[in-house]
């Protein structure tokens, strides 16, 4: 045998016996991939949630693992509000076979889901199609991003936008005091659409994005009952940002929210605002404000504006809730929103 032949050989066998191992290793993973699947949807009967699905495939050979599930299902089991179900057509998550702690989601037909909330109130949230990513730190928690195409809620007021991005971010431990956090959600919308508009604004929010930690633990209790117990024990929401651009007006801030004894919310938040004199009209045509006091708080809020970054007036304030009311700076706006929580 001439030596190119041997020495192509000495190089092409080892390769193809790394190559079968390779794919022995990938196929025993496989495997066991779906065994886990079903093994962890059992596991979440203990926190009472349902996981379905009416066939489940793996593939992605040879530089990935990715598991497709059709007609996925997820409820919860709680005989009491809140509870609800999320349903997608087909939805998959794929991993690389060297790091099985981040997961790339698609769910290309589209999501549903229903929510039921205190009394008869029920609240829905669709989207024609979403995708995502779930990463699993080797201390514990999660953190999920998901991008929704044309998402739509209805709670009694409908509201769609073009897109919207959400982002859920489990610590590993519970919390054990109030300032421990119990769950951060960042969310993020793109031409978002309300119902009825106050002049002098345009149909569609440019974007808002927002970001909140919820601190302190919250019990496993009708709405009500949790909420007073989370509040009892301290429990605080940080808004750790705020960004709002409707088309003149732009609003940044931060805060913290809580819980007064009646269980209504109470606040303090600073930030800045440019356009405020088109937030007083939109008060006024909204219902919110009367024009009389509009007047006296744009007097006020003019006194404190200076030049901002692209040379409009800008604010720099602070938006607080107590005792009902809504103030922004010195100017009062109005009575804040109740909760409802029968």
């Amino acid at each position: 045998m001439r030596r190119p032949t041997r020495l192509g050989l000495a190089i092409v066998i080892p390769l193809i016996a790394i190559f079968g191992a390779y794919s022995a290793v990938w196929f025993v993973i496989a495997g066991r991939l779906e065994d886990g699947v079903v093994q962890w949807a059992g596991s979440l009967r203990a926190q009472n949630l349902d996981l379905s699905w009416q066939t489940i495939r793996v593939g992605g050979f040879p530089l990935a693992l990715r598991v497709t599930l059709s007609e996925v299902g997820l409820r919860n089991l709680a005989t009491t509000a809140p509870n609800g179900a999320l349903q997608a057509p087909l939805l998959s998550g794929t991993a690389r076979l060297w790091n099985l702690r981040v997961w790339q989601l698609t769910a290309s037909d589209g999501l549903s889901a229903t929510a039921n909330l205190a009394g008869d109130a029920v609240a829905t949230l669709s989207a024609r199609a979403a995708s995502g990513s779930v990463a699993i730190p080797d201390d514990g928690g999660a953190t999920l991003w998901l991008g929704l195409t044309e998402p739509a809620a209805d709670t009694g007021v409908r509201l769609a936008a073009r897109d919207a991005d959400l982002w859920l971010v489990l610590p590993p431990h519970p919390p054990q005091t109030h300032s421990d956090p119990a769950v951060g959600i960042a969310l993020d919308l793109h031409a978002l659409t309300l119902p009825a508009v106050p002049a002098p604004f345009g149909a569609a929010v440019d974007e808002i994005a927002l970001g909140i930690t919820v601190k302190g633990a919250i019990p496993a209790a009708p709405p009500r009952q949790a909420a007073a117990a989370w509040s009892t024990a301290g429990g605080t929401l940080e808004l750790d940002h705020l960004a709002l651009r409707w088309d003149t007006l732009r609003v940044t801030g931060s805060g913290t929210l809580a819980l007064d004894p009646d269980l209504q919310p109470i606040g303090g938040f600073s930030g800045t605002i440019a356009g405020y004199d088109e937030l007083l009209r939109g008060l006024v045509a909204a219902g919110r404000l009367r024009p009389g006091d509009a007047r006296l708080a744009g007097f006020g809020l003019a006194m404190l504006a200076k030049p901002g970054q692209d040379g409009r007036p800008e604010i720099a304030t602070s938006f607080t809730i107590q005792n009902g009311e809504m103030y922004l700076g010195p100017a009062k706006l109005g009575k804040a929103p109740r909760i409802d929580w029968q």
